[in-house]
């Protein structure tokens, strides 16, 4: 667990210190909600900085310990947050849709700090929904691996 807590905090550190220097321009944020019945909701916020975009997260309801566990990828414009096709891409899938994976604590409590190089994650502009997905379930693929979903908002413009 502590070592858990250091690794988190040391990504929380490097997160911090690359976009320190840099003015965001666009933000966006998604609340998710649960999703297969999962009891996950979370919060996600993006902030594009000159180093890329910088992609901040917590969630409750998530099984832990664990560290790798629990993924999150977007998709495109147009991608649903409910119903049976929620947090799937409308087509064929965008590149850069992983954006980074969750370090969850013993009470279910978890975390995302990412700052992602541009051109590895989708830009805000191509992108509508946010989840956080169960890599134990069917490996992550497909709806039935979506545990948290959510609409991203984005502020700043498109």
């Amino acid at each position: 667990m502590r070592k858990l807590l250091i690794t988190v905090a040391a990504f929380a550190m490097v997160a911090i210190s690359v976009s320190a220097d840099h003015t965001p321009s666009t933000t966006a944020q998604a609340r998710l909600h649960p999703y297969n019945q999962s009891g996950v909701k979370g919060r996600i916020n993006f902030t594009s900085v000159d180093g890329g975009l910088q992609v901040t997260g917590t969630a409750t309801g998530l099984e832990g310990p664990s560290v790798g566990r629990y993924v999150s990828l977007v998709y495109d414009l147009g991608s649903e947050s409910g119903g049976p096709e929620a947090c799937e891409p409308t087509g064929i899938p965008i590149p850069g849709m992983f954006v980074g994976i969750w370090a969850v604590d013993a009470t279910g409590n978890g975390m995302l700090i990412q700052t992602v190089p541009p051109g590895e994650v989708a830009p805000l502009s191509v992108i509508d929904t946010i989840s956080i997905r169960d890599t134990t379930i069917n490996g992550g693929f497909g709806v039935e691996a979506v545990v948290g979903c959510g609409q991203i908002a984005v502020h700043g413009g498109r």
